[in-house]
């Protein structure tokens, strides 16, 4: 008498389709809204619309070479390259104390 297929995993919880875990694995992998750490930069794209935030060493490297408008361009003052996009647009930077 052979015994059937599955006897030997009676024991192990098959995986539903329709599981929910609403605390668990969506926890771990998904990003909360946080505050930038202090001396972060953030920068707002005028073209994505995307708020992104760099170190200031990242900044440098995209800065060079900008442009910097702040009386004549109140919104977006800045022209420099996104590091959303990565295209060169005119974008706002903020400092976090």
């Amino acid at each position: 008498m052979t015994p059937p297929a599955d006897a030997g995993f009676d024991r192990l919880r098959r995986r539903g389709i329709g599981t929910s875990d609403p605390q668990g694995r969506q926890a771990l992998y998904s990003a909360a809204e946080q505050s930038p750490a202090p001396g972060a930069v953030t920068v707002a794209c005028s073209s994505c619309g995307v708020l992104s935030t760099v170190t200031p060493r990242r900044l440098l490297a995209l800065a060079v070479p900008s442009l910097h408008l702040p009386v004549l361009r109140r919104t977006f003052p800045s022209w420099m390259q996104c590091p959303a996009c990565a295209r060169r647009t005119w974008v706002r930077l903020g400092l976090s104390l």
